[in-house]
């Protein structure tokens, strides 16, 4: 069994061939075209390029393209939650190891180390974030509660209702313009 990058040392033989003439991109087999596709798109070729170097249509690249995400698609697997959380902690663990070591070089600037600091909390923050969006840390909650019904001792007919409006409308009155205005922005600030 050949390993990924005997498949890619053998894909960029391929395509330096292909470019020099010496491979005609014709006697490719689909397998081995599909290689080609993916290593081509990884280096931001488009369709059309890519069509063009392999000498085959747009159409067929697409195909490929279709052909290779649903190869790499992922199926919905449980443990695959705990495989990238998993792998998220040690790549976080590595970067922070990383500047660690470069801020124990003599030669790191004072700056430097201060600003690695900062990044080293700052990983710490994000993974902890990331981990408790996905489910593996306590999230401290932020609720707020609140109880908007009114108790009423007792019901109000439509004339008290009426009544109560009428004062409100002339304390309205009673107001200085300026007032009025300052507690209509209020008002619609909190709205």
């Amino acid at each position: 069994m050949s390993s990924p990058e005997s498949k890619e040392l053998r894909c960029l033989d391929i395509l330096q061939g292909i470019k020099k003439g010496t491979v005609d991109p014709a006697s490719l087999i689909s397998n081995q075209r599909k290689l080609l596709v993916t290593l081509l798109m990884a280096e931001g070729q488009s369709t059309a390029e890519i069509a063009h170097i392999l000498k085959v249509s747009d159409r067929t690249i697409e195909r490929d393209k279709n052909a290779i995400r649903k190869e790499n698609a992922l199926s919905n697997d449980p443990k695959l939650a705990d495989i990238m959380a998993g792998r998220l902690s040690d790549e976080a663990q590595l970067c922070i190891q990383r500047i660690r070591k470069f801020q124990r070089d003599t030669n790191c600037p004072p700056a430097a180390k201060i600003e690695g600091e900062r990044a080293c909390f700052q990983i710490a923050n994000d993974l902890t974030e990331r981990l408790q969006s996905m489910g593996y840390l306590p999230v401290a909650t932020k609720k707020l509660e609140a109880d908007l019904v009114h108790h009423l001792e007792k019901e109000i007919s439509l004339d008290e209702i009426t009544s109560e409006a009428q004062r409100l409308q002339n304390i309205k009155k009673c107001l200085p313009a300026k007032k009025i205005n300052s507690i209509t922005i209020e008002r619609k600030k909190n709205e």
